[in-house]
């Protein structure tokens, strides 16, 4: 195949997939391209035209080909998009230094208000995605080219340049052999690599407990492993290779001034396995992954090894009789090594009992809930809505059921916690609610992709609250719904305002409710349309225009994204807006009786 071809059919083939992407020049297909296989392969549906809006490459870009927020990260970090599509052209490092620069001065002056050398298109994407960071997002810069490194110096040559200009920011640099690899890996959709091999320092060398054991590994064999596999060597890891500056540059100090030494300094690997067979120097490996050491296998295979090393490795067989008691014990082990790590909790939660159980539950829904790593929806649950990750059933669920839409916005971490963590995923759970959730959500997605701009809202107030609004508004209907099916009363409600335990302890109730969505709505994503319309202008944007003024009086500014991370603006504005309108607006009115009427009768 030639040096381009496996990366040029994948194109082809998300083209022929995705009408959306068939007038498209090849550069911009291939950001599309890296964007599907390396940020939408948990659980996340794949919007073609959502993703199409993410690019802004182009005239004034300022070096920016795409901005998002990253779907899979516990913090919604903002992801910016630089790549470089070559048929032919050999990459040079100075070229991507020039790049990756231009990037931080662009980041410098959007921060900065001084926006008049860049287009409005990725001025806007850069502000929209930063104001939907939470409090724990990062700020990540994601490097993609389809060129392929000659060697591991060239690469290594490259990157150090890369990561020169790069303090306040992580930088993911990807070529085309970590690209094919994703691919190749997603869509296998396996978790492990079949069979291959590592070489140890000396015949049958091994310390033995039970049915596994720790071997020294050759450094080189390590390397040679990791650039024939790239990231499905680390698919059953609770996480892919994570750029750690300090660490990596403790490695790789290591490998170039002492590496007699590393196997003192470093901690090794941990491999799990089906079987495995040490014969002679040769460790044959059976059906694994590498559950613990990615950074250390990722410096390894990047650089330039002048003089071979070893390396701990412990080889652990998986130990049960059945398929899920040996996935358990993988992931026992994976989050017990992996213990000092920066894991998604998403991913310690992923075979807990409330999980499994709740996984179930939505399958009656029409649901496919996706709570580990590699588990797919099959083509039967067609609608974005039927497809959820433990993430995403989490957040909804803290903005509409627990009434917390700021704390969902800005740190969703807290549904964790324990007084949160069982209302929203333990036995009371409610299945059906969950699943009108995920549905509201993406009509609110359809409503800003296609009505905001043609309905004439406000641009200083309305369209902010509109547009970074999502969890404000998942929460009002949710209220309004309890109010609807009697859970309480707003009399209950401003009773307990001064009093955020109690209020939240009556707020999260859903005595009764097993739905929000009745069975027989016409027009249903028209009404839904109508209800966040409504809620928008005559509610969120009526509160932030009134906490304008009270910025303005007192001197400071307020931008919407601070309105819309908190709880209190909630509880102590939006609810006395939200009640008041709901009782003289006949259209909102009107399109909640019409949503909850069945829970009614």
């Amino acid at each position: 195949m030639a040096q381009q071809g496996f990366i040029k059919e994948s194109m082809e083939a998300m083209k022929n997939k995705y009408p959306v992407f068939r007038g498209m020049q090849d550069y911009h297909v291939f950001i599309v391209l890296c964007l599907r296989y390396f940020f939408f392969t948990e659980g996340m549906t794949f919007d073609p035209e959502m993703v199409k809006g993410f690019l802004t490459d182009g005239a004034k870009d300022g070096g920016i080909d795409a901005v998002f927020n990253d779907p899979n990260s516990e913090g919604n970090d903002m992801i910016i998009v630089q790549s470089k599509y070559y048929e032919k052209t050999p990459l040079r490092g100075e070229n991507v230094v020039g790049e990756l620069y231009k990037i931080t001065e662009t980041i410098k002056a959007i921060d900065a208000c001084k926006v008049s050398d860049y287009s409005e298109q990725v001025v806007s994407a850069y502000r929209n995605a930063k104001s939907q960071m939470e409090d724990s997002g990062v700020i990540r810069i994601a490097f993609f080219t389809s060129y392929g490194t000659k060697s591991t110096r060239e690469r290594g040559k490259i990157e150090k340049g890369a990561e020169s200009i790069f303090k306040s920011y992580d930088l993911e640099m990807n070529f085309q052999s970590d690209i094919e690899a994703q691919i190749e890996t997603i869509d296998s959709g396996k978790l492990s690599v079949d069979f291959d091999k590592l070489e140890v320092d000396r015949p049958n060398n091994c310390l033995q407990y039970e049915e596994s054991v720790i071997v020294n590994i050759s450094a080189q064999s390590l390397q040679d492993l990791q650039n024939r596999r790239r990231n499905s060597l680390l698919g059953m890891n609770l996480r892919y290779y994570v750029r750690q500056k300090a660490v990596d540059d403790g490695i790789q100090q290591t490998i170039q001034k002492e590496p007699k030494n590393f196997w003192y300094k470093n901690n090794g690997i941990i491999i799990i396995c089906d079987d495995y067979e040490l014969d002679g120097k040769v460790l044959k490996l059976y059906n694994f992954s590498i559950i613990n050491g990615g950074q250390t296998t990722n410096r390894i295979g990047r650089m330039d090894i002048q003089e071979d090393f070893y390396l701990q490795c412990k080889v652990v067989k998986r130990k049960g009789k059945t398929i899920p008691e040996r996935d358990t014990f993988a992931l026992n082990i994976a989050e017990a090594s992996n213990s000092q790590k920066p894991i998604k909790k998403a991913d310690l939660k992923s075979n807990t009992p409330e999980q499994i159980k709740l996984r179930e539950k939505l399958h009656t829904k029409q649901v496919y809930y996706i709570i580990k790593k590699g588990d797919r929806a099959s083509k039967q649950y067609s609608e974005p809505y039927q497809v959820a990750s433990l993430e995403q059933v989490g957040k909804l669920s803290l903005a509409a059921v627990l009434q917390m839409p700021g704390s969902a916005r800005s740190n969703s971490q807290q549904m964790y916690k324990d007084e949160y963590y069982q209302l929203i995923f333990g036995a009371d759970a409610k299945e059906g609610i969950i699943a009108d959730l995920l549905k509201i959500s993406y009509y609110y997605d359809c409503f800003l992709k296609t009505e905001i701009q043609n309905r004439g809202y406000d641009e200083k107030t309305v369209l902010p609250m509109l547009k970074n609004g999502k969890t404000f508004q998942l929460a009002a209907i949710g209220f309004l719904c309890k109010i609807y099916n009697k859970v309480f009363t707003y009399d209950t409600i401003a009773a307990a305002v001064g009093n955020t335990d109690e209020l939240k302890r009556i707020l999260c109730r859903t005595d009764g409710i097993t739905q929000i969505i009745s069975n027989n709505v016409q027009n249903e994503k028209e009404t839904f349309f109508d209800i966040f319309s409504e809620i928008g202008e005559e509610v969120l944007g009526h509160c932030f225009s009134d906490a304008l003024d009270d910025a303005e009086d007192e001197q400071r500014t307020l931008a919407p994204s601070d309105y819309l991370k908190s709880d209190n603006n909630y509880y102590k504005h939006v609810l006395k807006r939200l009640w008041r309108v709901y009782n003289k607006n006949k259209t909102l009115a009107s399109a909640i009786d019409m949503i909850c009427k069945a829970e009614n009768t």
